[in-house]
């Protein structure tokens, strides 16, 4: 059977994990779609304590990936990219899929500190955000505000250059980072381009990739 696919859908997505499922399934994914509701995302209550990382994603969703059997490709979308990355260094996947997933702008330490910053005040500015989410509601609403990326080109070689599966780069923009850095991986990466990040387009990106082997841990019967 065709490996699992774990999907980590990108920060403020309403509409969490269902809109990847649909779209994987339909596009012919031939194995189990796993795309939970991060959380505070379509009514997925907001982490304890109700502060959100970066990396958070990565431990919310490890226990869908059991340490021994079958391991998923991980899929990670935007930010979230960087905890499917943390996943496929940690061993607990088959192939890595990045979309939009590099960390990219990339920012120096002040540039880092004034992002931060611009998205604090910005949460602050908004009165819903600072207010505690409405029970059930979609989105909490300091999602609307989306989260920075880790926007460290240093910190993506190194990932890059330690990855022990094969990777797909997706990317919407050709904005050239894809390019530079699929070099670098340890264990091989295609770059791939897709005008948006809606599902059905990327799901479709996926499961071609897979149909052509062209990413080595996708391939039928992988």
């Amino acid at each position: 059977m065709t490996a699992p696919i774990l999907v980590l859908h990108d920060v403020g997505d309403a509409g969490g994990g269902a809109p990847w499922r649909a779209a994987l399934e339909e596009a012919g994914w031939p194995g189990p779609v796993i795309a939970p509701d991060l959380p505070g995302h379509a009514g997925a209550p907001p982490p304890v304590g109700g502060d959100y990382e970066l990396a958070a994603a990565a431990l919310d969703v490890l226990p869908l990936v059991p340490p021994e059997g079958e391991r998923p490709v991980v899929l990670g979308v935007g930010v979230h990219g960087w905890a499917a990355s943390i996943i496929a260094l940690g061993g607990r996947a088959s192939a890595l899929v990045l979309v939009d997933g590099l960390g990219r702008p990339w920012l120096d330490a002040r540039e880092r500190m004034a992002e931060t910053r611009r998205w604090l005040r910005a949460i602050a500015a908004d009165e819903d955000a600072i207010a505690p989410p409405p029970p059930g509601a979609d989105l909490d609403p300091r999602l609307r505000h989306g989260m920075p990326p880790h926007g460290s080109r240093r910190l993506a070689e190194r990932a890059a250059r330690a990855m022990p599966v094969p990777a797909l780069l997706i990317e919407t923009a050709d904005d050239g980072a894809a390019d530079e850095l699929a070099p670098l991986f340890k264990s091989g990466a295609t770059v791939a381009r897709v005008p948006d990040r809606t599902p059905t387009l990327v799901a479709g990106t996926v499961c071609r990739a897979m149909t052509r082997g062209s990413v080595p841990g996708m391939s039928e019967g992988a």
